[in-house]
């Protein structure tokens, strides 16, 4: 449900968009692009030279002027809203995290299982805000499907 949302709709659980993707000017070079988002930029001489090119240890990169939209543009990524779905990795990675204590006591918790993956969507979450709350629609839907009286009854057979 949280994954339909967001990157259907780019709505939080409050029912508001993200944060729209940056377009502040960002530095970048091939090796992090598809062949054809890369030759868009920089696949000629004339292209390559019109960039603004730095050298950071040892690295020689160009600046993107329309920052990371531009990058998902370059990319054929939509971005009329944030949703979080570059390569879908990190949504891939996020599965029931919690132990069968906090089962028993009618928790779920969710989250990213892989390091990279954990440290992309607490990335995420920092500069937007908590991606993967229930929205209180989300939050009557679960009770309707779960039924709570049900959930005791798994709890009193201690599942």
């Amino acid at each position: 449900m949280i994954y339909d949302r967001v990157t259907k709709t780019g709505v939080n659980a409050k029912g508001q968009k993200f944060a729209p993707y940056s377009t502040r000017p960002m530095l970048t070079n091939c090796s992090t692009m598809i062949l054809s988002a890369c030759s868009k930029v920089a696949g000629s001489k004339e292209k390559r030279k019109e960039l603004d090119w730095v050298t950071i240890r040892g690295h020689k990169l160009f600046e993107l002027p329309g920052g990371y939209k531009e990058f998902r543009e370059l990319h054929g990524r939509q971005t009329a809203f944030v949703d979080f779905s570059f390569t879908n990795r990190m949504w891939n990675d996020i599965k029931l995290i919690s132990n069968n204590g906090n089962h028993q006591r009618g928790i779920a918790i969710i989250g990213a299982k892989d390091t990279e993956e954990k440290k992309k969507l607490e990335g995420n979450t920092k500069r937007k805000g908590d991606i993967l709350d229930l929205s209180t629609k989300e939050v009557d839907e679960l009770k309707k499907t779960y039924n709570l009286s049900m959930l005791q009854v798994f709890r009193s057979n201690g599942l």
